[in-house]
């Protein structure tokens, strides 16, 4: 660099002035944009600023790079964050040998991947970059559990530890939460600021659920190194808003790179990737990595380092010093699911530890356990030995499923069907433990009947089933109809639609009266919703059951609402109308339920009339609904009775307590 550049470049540095502002707020937001176009300036010129550090003299004065970053902020008066390492071409092995070392000792099985991981971090240091553009981009898939979080945030860490970065930080950002055009603003404001803040790295995944104009931007950043906006922006109140004029200064109308690397995260192989951002991005990419299937040996060193940190957490945390026998070294590898990875163990590890803490609250005179599995896992201390509870939760949950399965009246062929359905999951879950391909069937379903059958009630229990069975992670039951998903105005559905299916996410979304989401062709807000909600049944078909409700016939137009419906609704399960003795039966478990008891001498009386209300059979019956009311009623009645007789039995009901000869529904019978 000769004397000229040197002088050019600190004059640019040290004189770089921003115009004065009126109020204390867009003050503070010019500060920030101060200060992130200092940052960016330092690294654009920081090979410049190297070689100025290092000549004799700059302009009759020697400055090195301490005391020109120093004389920045006392200008500015704002502090600017500096790698404290500076390495660039092969200088960058030393440290890179170093970092690799660390992440192989952290991320067990994964060496291969380290070392790949490793050289893609430091090949911007080989080859150069542009500050103001992405640094590198890397594709890392692998199954679930294998480790590529971790990897990404340890490197991140050591990245930091050794001076390269000025944080660790690495932003998740999920793309699945960006799935509808109407979007835009929540999207560009999650990029935007990961962008431009302090973290070097960010970190993308499901881009397989979001929507194709995000992932087009993804791709240009990759492929150009910024993003041209449709629109014009500027950065106020800590976000970014769209400008109100198009000639706003300092107006933004595309994203940086700004050195940061991009890793995107996906389960399925490289090539995948292909369907979703195209030929040019996957060439684009030089650094293609995946994480591979734990071997026995490395899984041998997980399993003992998951059991370290146990001890580890038992000495410091509830002062038990506690002796592992290697049986249960050897249960925690039985328990291993390779399509799970890590993430099948340490579940468990949490279980094991929290029923360490329920000991240690009970008996706060333990202070030394040994701990062991023989069929059960035991803890002992001296002669004193104490069970620890590990499945249980999820065994009583299913003996309490079936319970109530029982106790539902009717129903029959429903209940077959989901007992089937659980039978099926054990099936799978077998097969994969013996390394066999596992058949996937549709779990979404439709329930058709009249209202009152059950539908809702059984809705409740497949959300609990599938969560007990492992096939959802949550198992809520959320309840929603037209009003909650079609929205009021042109871009309002698609957004309100996603919010709904994001808070069912890992369990069960029940739509009531689904067919009242199609009114005909015209009806462009209700096909909007069943759009949205098609393609999510597709893109998390793995963490999300849906369930729609109605009648028959309806529910069979409805289905002629999106080609895409039928095929994903497979199992169509009808909720027939209760008999007359179905609902004298069900009548009396409301009574129990509310600590009534039915008089034997009403039976009969309330089981004719029930018959002769179900014979109509039309939606006006009422089912389980009329069962309900009628009870109810009975009891208002039976309040006034007890009040004017002293020895009336309080928890009985008798037959003139429901008066059903003077029953509407009676009347309009006859």
């Amino acid at each position: 660099m000769n004397k000229e550049d040197r002088e050019k470049l600190l004059e640019e540095t040290l004189n770089k002035r921003r115009p004065y502002q009126q109020t204390y707020q867009e003050s503070m937001d010019i500060l920030k944009q101060t200060e992130t176009e200092l940052n960016k300036l330092l690294m654009e010129n920081q090979k410049n600023i190297i070689d100025l550090s290092n000549a004799n003299h700059i302009s009759q004065n020697n400055v090195d790079l301490a005391t020109l970053q120093s004389q920045i902020e006392k200008d500015f008066n704002v502090k600017i964050d500096t790698p404290q390492t500076v390495v660039a071409g092969k200088d960058s092995k030393e440290v890179f040998d170093e970092i690799e070392k660390e992440l192989k000792e952290t991320v067990i099985g994964q060496d291969k991947a380290v070392e790949e991981l490793v050289i893609a971090f430091r090949r911007p240091y080989v080859t150069g970059s542009d500050p103001t553009k992405i640094r590198n981009s890397i594709i890392l898939t692998g199954t679930n559990g294998s480790g590529r979080h971790q990897l990404i945030h340890a490197m991140g860490k050591a990245l930091k530890e050794h001076g390269l970065t000025v944080s660790e930080e690495v932003i998740e950002i999920d793309m699945s939460r960006y799935q509808s055009s109407s979007q835009e603003a929540l999207f560009l404001q999650d990029i935007y600021a990961a962008l431009q803040g302090r973290n070097p790295i960010i970190l993308l995944e499901n881009f397989e659920s979001a929507s194709p104009v995000y992932n087009r931007m993804l791709a240009q950043l990759v492929l150009e190194g910024s993003c041209l906006l449709n629109k014009r922006y500027v950065f106020a109140n800590n976000q970014l808003q769209e400008a109100s004029a198009k000639l706003t200064k300092d107006a933004i109308d595309h994203l940086d790179g700004n050195n940061k690397v991009l890793v995107f995260v996906s389960e399925g192989k490289a090539s995948k990737l292909l369907d979703v951002f195209g030929k040019s991005f996957i060439e684009k990419i030089d650094d293609q990595i995946r994480t591979s299937l734990l071997d026995e040996t490395s899984l041998k060193v997980i399993v003992t380092k998951i059991l370290q940190d146990l001890v580890q957490k038992s000495i410091t945390q509830l002062e038990i010093l506690l002796h592992v026998d290697n049986s249960v070294h050897d249960y925690l590898l039985q328990c291993y699911e390779p399509d799970d990875g890590i993430d099948s163990l340490t579940p468990i590890a949490d279980k094991i530890y929290n029923e360490l803490v329920e000991l240690a609250l009970r008996h706060n005179d333990i202070r030394s356990l040994d701990l062991r599995y023989d069929g059960k896992l035991i803890a002992t201390e001296e002669d004193q030995k104490y069970e620890l509870n590990l499945g249980s939760d999820i065994d009583q949950e299913r003996a309490e499923i079936q319970k109530e399965l029982d106790e539902i009246v009717g129903l029959q062929k429903v209940k077959d069907y989901l007992l089937s359905l659980e039978n099926h999951v054990k099936v799978s879950q077998l097969r994969k433990k013996k390394g066999l391909k596992v058949a996937e069937v549709s779990k979404h379903m439709i329930f058709t009947g009249n209202p009152g059958t059950g539908k809702t009630t059984i809705a409740r229990i497949v959300s609990r089933m599938m969560k007990a069975s492992g096939i959802l992670k949550q198992g809520q039951l959320v309840e929603v109809t037209r009003a909650d998903l079609v929205g009021k105005y042109v871009g309002h559905t698609a957004p309100l639609t996603m919010d709904v299916i994001e808070s069912a996410l890992g369990g069960v979304l029940f739509i009531d009266e689904a067919y009242s989401l199609y009114r005909g062709k015209d009806d462009s807000f209700g096909l909007e919703a069943i759009d949205t909600l098609v393609k999510a049944m597709e893109d998390h078909r793995d963490d999300l059951i849906v369930i729609l409700a109605g009648y028959d016939k309806e529910m069979g137009e409805f289905l002629t609402a999106n080609t895409g419906l039928k095929s994903r609704f497979a199992n169509i399960i009808h909720f027939e109308d209760y008999t007359g003795e179905e609902l004298m039966l069900i009548s009396k478990s409301i009574a129990k339920g509310k600590d009534y008891k039915i008089d034997p001498e009403c039976e009969k009386p309330l089981q004719n009339f029930f018959t002769l209300m179900q014979a109509r059979k039309d939606v006006t019956s009422g089912n389980g609904r009329l069962a309900r009311n009628i009870v109810e009623d009975a009891i208002l009645h039976q309040s006034k009775r007890v009040l004017e007789d002293p020895n009336a039995e309080f928890d009985v009901l008798k037959l003139e307590d429901f008066d059903l000869n003077s029953t509407e529904e009676m009347k309009t019978s006859k």
